[in-house]
């Protein structure tokens, strides 16, 4: 049986997260940050939208959003990624569940499979 990875796994290892490797201080947050922006340029780009049209609907400009999408995100807020993929209709689960015993809690960011209209 394969072993389904998700973005906390790669959060974790240093071969996968840069600013961890880097020893940044708050790697997993940066790390997390780019899984909300590669999910706004898939949106982006599935929704047939310019740049300049994404940016007027999720309340931006183009030059700022630009600037997210390549890469220069690290003073945007992991709320403000969020409101961004709602702006273009996606919806954003926060769950809080208890850690297994003796383990230190994390934060997962994974894709739900849209139901069928």
């Amino acid at each position: 049986m394969t072993r389904r990875t998700s973005a906390r796994d790669h959060a974790k290892d240093p071969d996968r997260n840069v600013w961890l490797a880097l020893g940044m201080p708050d790697a997993e947050e940066h790390y997390l940050k780019a899984e909300l922006v590669l999910r706004l340029a898939r949106a982006i780009r599935a929704a047939g939208l310019t740049q300049r049209t994404a940016a007027k609907r999720v309340g931006t400009t183009q030059p700022e959003l630009s600037k997210i999408l390549n890469g220069r995100f690290s003073e945007v807020s992991l709320e403000r990624l969020m409101r961004f993929l709602t702006a273009l209709g996606h919806r954003i689960e926060i769950r809080i569940a208890a850690a297994k015993e003796n383990e230190a809690g994390d934060v997962v960011v994974s894709d739900v499979p849209r139901r069928a209209a």
